[in-house]
């Protein structure tokens, strides 16, 4: 499905340089067209500094290739000081000797003018003016000249130096990534799913394989997020494909909550906020919800409300924050329904609803009845009003919950109209399925790795189509940000 909006493309991936004009073929190569310029900007740098900028281009090269860890390192903060070391690309000024972040450079860009820069993984040339990666021919034979002679220094690694290598380093296990089933415990399969959506949440495995919780330094008995800890432990460095026995997940849920105790099935839902509640207090999260927290689940999962109540009679506006972890849609759309019951019966109950609409509905204006609010405006009295809900901050990890599970999901989708700034792309991660009845059935969940999907259901693991994914009927859906600040 075609996305919602439309952001620039993430610094963190590189696209192929664009050809901005076609000139005749390279003396070196035949029948493939090269650009005379990488664009109009760069012509008119060389047409002033032609030599100079090619001489620094190849300083800049040797630097990316023969010493990258100085790159990391001579990053500039935005107070002018040394950097912390960064794991991103960064922008290596052609102008004048600074290494920057993307939105650095694009600082740098306003304040100085200087609109190129390389990138410091492959050495691509970027213009701020064209706002993109430019193919200039002269650049990219220096280019691929200090590339050429880098691997000619790596084809030195031999002998001693090859005997080091291979006797102090190890391959990474080829299973360790994560694809791993859990084991039905008896109906625990509402757990499972939330587990694998965490398990491939890149946020939170990024907390618990960074030591962001340390089982061994916790005192807290049958602490959930220890046995979280020990699964990513399992699921990411162990080479097994056999499934896995959450015990320590299950005994850390009953001894937490009471009402999970036992072998009868449970709301995933639900169970989902439980555990949200429970990592974010063993995760050093503050009791004050009106406080900013910096609990790994707030990080990742955090939005706010906006509600806008507005009296008929005064036009007051009364405003209200409320914070959230996901979001509960209602699937029903009562206009096409009564529509639909008309001509089609109990046909309308088994109706698709895109998440589009349920969006819209969730955002759209509410009257309020005499009985149900009181203007302070028009002295205390009783007044007709109306309700409107905005999203007013958006988390990194959108969830959303369906009230009935008759709905499916999109590849991508958007912030509120109201939401600042306006464009925001989420792509989808994970989606959880609940088959047969409420109080009952069972729960599969569906789980993006890279560019595949796999389907979990308990112990199985099933590559899946995209196609499968979106024609599933979800119940509780989970998209990430494209790009985080």
């Amino acid at each position: 499905m075609d996305s919602i909006t439309v952001t620039p493309k993430s610094a963190a991936t590189v696209a192929s340089p664009k050809v901005i004009k076609t000139a005749k073929s390279f003396p070196s190569l035949t029948n493939v067209p090269y650009a005379a310029y990488g664009c109009e900007h760069v012509q008119e740098l060389f047409k002033e500094k032609r030599k100079i900028s090619q001489q620094q281009y190849s300083l800049l090269l040797q630097t990316i290739f023969e010493k990258p860890h100085a790159v990391s390192q001579m990053r500039r903060s935005p107070n002018g000081d040394a950097g912390r070391p960064s794991l991103l690309p960064t922008y290596l000024c052609l102008q004048c000797p600074y290494v920057y972040s993307e939105e650095q450079r694009d600082k740098h860009w306003q304040l100085k003018g200087h609109a190129f820069s390389v990138e410091s993984r492959s050495g691509y040339l970027y213009c701020q003016e064209c706002a993109d990666f430019i193919y200039d021919p002269a650049m990219e034979e220096i280019r691929l000249q200090k590339g050429r002679r880098k691997r000619k220094l790596d084809e030195y690694l031999n002998g001693e130096d090859a005997r080091q290598v291979t006797t102090n380093s190890q391959s990474v296990p080829c299973r360790a990534n994560g694809l791993r089933g859990l084991y039905n415990m008896g109906q625990t399969c509402f757990m499972s799913v939330i587990m694998q959506s965490l398990v491939h949440n890149p946020l939170v495995r990024a907390f618990y394989l960074g030591e962001g919780h340390k089982n061994v330094d916790c005192e807290k008995e049958s602490c959930t997020s220890c046995a979280m800890d020990e699964i990513f432990t399992e699921f990411y460095s162990v080479e097994k494909t056999e499934g896995y026995g959450a015990v320590n997940m299950l005994m850390g849920s009953w001894n937490s909550a009471q009402a999970l105790a036992g072998y009868q099935q449970q709301d995933a839902h639900e169970y989902m906020q439980f555990l949200f509640h429970a990592l974010h207090t063993e995760n050093g999260g503050t009791s004050d919800s009106k406080s900013s927290c910096s609990c790994i689940i707030h990080k990742t999962f955090y939005g706010k409300l906006q509600s806008t109540v507005t009296c008929e009679k005064c036009k007051n506006t009364t405003i209200a924050y409320d914070p959230v972890m996901d979001l509960s849609l209602d699937v029903r759309n009562t206009a096409k329904k009564r529509k639909m019951d008309k001509t089609d019966g109990d046909a309308a109950q088994s109706r698709d609803i895109e998440l589009r609409d349920c969006l819209e509905r969730f955002t759209a204006k509410e009257k309020l009845s005499t009985g149900e609010y009181t203007c302070q405006n028009c002295g205390g009295e009783q007044q007709n009003a109306t309700k409107q809900l905005s999203i007013q901050k958006l988390p990194p990890a959108l969830s959303i919950h369906f009230k009935v599970s008759r709905a499916r999901a999109s590849k991508s989708s958007s912030t509120s109209p109201n939401e600042h700034p306006p464009s925001h792309i989420y792509e989808l991660s994970s989606v959880i399925v609940h088959k047969g009845k409420m109080d009952s059935g069972h729960y599969v969940s569906y789980s993006r790795e890279g560019n595949d999907w796999f389907m979990f259901d308990d112990s199985k693991v099933v590559l899946s189509s995209e196609s499968d994914v979106l024609g599933a009927q979800a119940y509780l859906l989970f998209y990430l940000a494209r790009d985080l600040d």
